[in-house]
């Protein structure tokens, strides 16, 4: 998954994910549906943000992420206790 964040004139800050190779607005939704069949990001994009607004949003991301990663390490476990079991 590929995000862009780009600081609009107003301070505003706008999100887009790319779904495929089309770019469109940022949803939670959509990310975390890529998130479920990627577990990760693979690009992270910033235009016009400063360095202190750039290290919160990769903070959040790594976080979100690290969800998505812990859930995997779940999964194996889980499989795994159940191939010992039989």
């Amino acid at each position: 998954m590929r995000l862009l964040f780009t600081k609009e004139a107003n301070g505003d800050i706008k999100a887009q994910i790319h779904t495929g190779t089309i770019l469109t607005d940022f949803t939670y939704t959509d990310m975390i549906n890529q998130l479920l069949e990627n577990k990760e990001i693979d690009d992270v994009e910033f235009i016009g943000l400063e360095d202190d607004e750039k290290t919160k949003i990769e903070e959040m991301l790594d976080e979100i992420s690290s969800v998505f990663a812990d859930d995997e390490v779940d999964e194996d476990e889980s499989n795994t206790e159940s191939i010992d079991a039989l």
